[in-house]
């Protein structure tokens, strides 16, 4: 072959060079479509002619060509309208053909072009292909997937992603045989844990080994108690924020950096439980058993299903509810009584503001069983009125709270001191009006002449006064 007949592809149109069947005209192709692509308007027509092909830039068979074909698709999903549309063959190629290369950079490429793509809308996708990568039978290409979920974690947060899908799959990663694939999921894990807290990816690790799981806790301990923020934006997030910043420069104003900080909800990261088709047939027969070791195995089975659902399917927990507060009354063995009062604080916080059903009921009977002195009946009551007040207000509890108050047994008298002073510590002003200021006062003075209770009572009015101003 001629010198001449070599660089005849040169006189072809870019687009026919980058998928010539020589990679000596593929190189030269995906060059000048680099330019091309730097200087295009984003919805330029030319465009169209490379949205069809871009998808063979990444799985080039020459390393050298491919490494070529990858930046240039970097660029092209950078600045092109149509970029959305060539994700998912995109990520396909990206997962198959550069995530397990021998070569550093070509990994490095293709994890850049994956957050680019996130970048520009693409998150949902890019997530999916991911977690679909995380089952390929090749270790290099699943840890380089977990590299990339972590690396998108880090750049752009948890609020934008869909942290649920990796949170399903943390467990199987984990316990993969390949090194290289822990090693990844373990930083997954750490990255995840640092944005959205323990209580999702505990959840989700419930069925991990203990030695696992030790050796998690230990990193989770060196966490920083500092939430970390994005330091990478979507394009539509991009765009507010120079939105904002025209308007405060025409004001004359300075925008304060992250002023608008979004709270990141744990719960919605998390699939709801339905616990209720989880309970044995004889479940309730077992809680009524006379020999107390059944009654034990039954709360301990209770109490087994609801630690791995922190958040619970909506449905009809009233009989349930109502065991509960039949043992937590009535039983006799105080350690079946604080476990039952574990478990009723789990349902409480698990059902959230739908408790509110059940709550009305438990809390006069849970205030009166802290005559009991033994801790481990109290700290679970305490756990207990805590999650229920959560799904009440102040209004439809305040009688069962001064009724409690009232009693004239010590214990109960003071914990339920307590408990108001804690719910005082959730109220605002404007739900700790001078109406119920004035009902609290009078009962909490009546009860300061009680010298068993004054710390508490103090406690309460320091906290009423703080809100009065």
């Amino acid at each position: 072959m001629t010198a001449e007949e070599d660089t005849s592809y040169t006189k072809l149109p870019i687009e026919e060079r980058c998928v010539h069947k020589l990679w000596k005209a593929r190189i030269s192709g995906y060059e000048e479509a680099i330019k091309l692509f730097g200087q295009l308007d984003e919805k330029a027509p030319e465009w169209n002619k490379f949205t069809g092909i871009v998808k063979k830039f990444v799985i080039d068979s020459n390393a050298v060509a491919q490494e070529k074909g990858l930046e240039a698709t970097l660029v092209f999903v950078e600045n092109s309208a149509t970029a959305g549309r060539t994700v998912g063959d995109v990520m396909t190629g990206l997962i198959t053909k550069c995530y397990g290369a021998p070569k550093a950079k070509t990994k490095d490429i293709a994890i850049q072009i994956t957050l680019m793509f996130i970048e520009i809308e693409k998150q949902d996708i890019v997530i999916e292909e991911l977690v679909k990568g995380m089952d390929h039978k090749f270790p290099k290409i699943v840890s380089t997937c977990i590299k990339a979920a972590t690396q998108a974690i880090k750049e752009f947060g948890s609020k934008v992603l869909n942290i649920k899908l990796l949170l399903k799959k943390l467990q199987s990663i984990l316990e993969d045989r390949d090194k290289s694939v822990r090693d990844e999921a373990k930083l997954l894990a750490i990255e995840i844990y640092s944005w959205i807290g323990p209580t999702p990816v505990k959840a989700n690790l419930a069925n991990l080994k203990p030695l696992q799981i030790q050796e998690l806790e230990t990193e989770f301990e060196k966490i920083n108690s500092d939430k970390p923020r994005p330091t990478r934006f979507l394009r539509s997030q991009q765009e507010q924020a120079a939105k904002m910043e025209e308007v405060a420069a025409a004001n004359g104003e300075t925008i304060l950096e992250e002023g608008t900080d979004v709270v990141d909800d744990p719960e919605e990261h998390i699939d709801p439980v339905n616990i209720l088709s989880q309970l044995s047939k004889d479940f309730y027969e077992k809680l009524e058993a006379k020999k107390w070791q059944e009654r034990k195995e039954a709360i301990d089975m209770l109490e087994g299903i609801l630690s791995k659902a922190p958040k619970l399917e909506s449905g009809e927990y009233g009989d349930l509810v109502r065991a509960l507060k039949k043992i937590i009354t009535k039983d006799s063995n105080v350690i079946i009584v604080g476990i039952a009062a574990k478990c009723m604080a789990m349902l409480a916080n698990g059902l959230k503001k739908r408790f509110e059903t059940y709550a009305s009921a438990c809390i006069p009977a849970l205030l009166e069983k802290f005559k009991e002195k033994k801790q481990n009946v109290v700290l679970p009551l305490r756990d207990a009125v805590d999650a229920i007040y959560l799904s009440m207000t102040l209004e439809s509890i305040h009688e069962d709270i001064l009724t409690a108050i009232d009693n004239k047994n010590p214990s109960v008298k003071a914990e339920s001191v307590s408990f108001l002073t804690r719910c005082f510590s959730k109220c605002t002003p404007t739900i700790l009006n001078k109406k119920y200021l004035k009902i609290f006062t009078t009962a909490l003075i009546k009860t300061l002449n009680e010298s068993e209770d004054k710390k508490y009572c103090t406690m309460s009015f320091a906290i009423a006064l703080v809100l009065l101003k």
